[in-house]
């Protein structure tokens, strides 16, 4: 099942309220975490997998890439990224991860930013990204963390609103989740840390590193509430670098 729970009306303007104010984990631990592990992005031809409204992509462009390819399911999404970003190194286009079309060797970086939670099997789409990556290229992605997406429960508080505990269960059971997220009935795909490492091992993937990123103290200092998310992490961030040359598969072209 592929979702596009960002082109339902009500979540997109919630959404993008929550993004404009940049009041959610985004900004605050989830980008700086992709950022630190960003080679020198000067010259590269980047992939933006569910890219969203461009943030990435923009960021991207005023480092210097060369090129930008963003693709998203929604078209809210794809859209609003072609108003903000008029540059002809950056292209934006509607498709689903699963349906990823790249020629071969065609990138140097591939990225996804909180979107592989919202895919039922990702192996093919990582399979995918090795072939668009040239030799040598890096793949960069985060999601939910595997402790959040276990219960999708939130915090277990007194009748006074004190969070006591994350609760886990579940762990082992790699099934959908579904969840309220200003919308009833979001899906999530839960798979633990190990199925999310392992996959990109058998993708032909070297794990160059792992981070489980919490807010900086700074951020803290500036909105005391985001101290709840240095008790359990939120986000997995998994850096890896394509080593081995699988066959040679055609996708087509973007």
């Amino acid at each position: 099942m592929k979702q596009n729970i960002y082109d339902d009306p009500e979540f997109y303007e919630h959404y993008m309220a929550l993004r404009a104010s940049e009041s959610g984990l985004n900004a605050a631990v989830e980008e700086p975490a992709i950022y630190s592990l960003l080679p020198p992005l000067d010259g590269l031809d980047i992939l933006d997998i569910g890219c969203g409204f461009g943030k990435f992509a923009s960021y991207c462009l005023g480092e210097k890439a060369a090129y930008v390819l963003g693709t998203d399911i929604s078209a809210n999404m794809v859209s609003e990224a072609k108003k903000r970003i008029k540059d002809p190194r950056a292209d934006f286009i509607q498709i689903a991860a699963e349906d990823l079309d790249a020629d071969q060797g065609s990138f140097d970086l591939a990225v996804s930013s909180m979107c592989f939670h919202y895919i039922k099997d990702i192996r093919p789409v990582c399979e995918k990204v090795a072939l668009s990556l040239k030799d040598g290229g890096h793949f960069i992605f985060s999601v939910e963390h595997p402790i959040c997406t276990s219960l999708l429960r939130g915090w277990c508080s007194l009748d006074d609103g004190t969070k006591r505990h994350w609760p886990v269960d579940d762990y082992k059971k790699e099934t959908l989740r579904v969840s309220r997220w200003f919308v009833d009935d979001v899906i999530k795909y839960h798979r633990t840390v190990e199925t999310y490492i392992n996959t990109l091992i058998d993708a032909g993937f070297s794990i160059q590193r792992l981070l489980e990123p919490g807010p900086s103290p700074d951020a803290v200092a500036e909105r005391p509430g985001l101290l709840d998310h240095l008790r359990r992490p939120p986000v997995l961030v998994l850096a890896a670098v394509k080593t081995q040359q699988h066959p040679r598969k055609n996708y087509g072209k973007c």
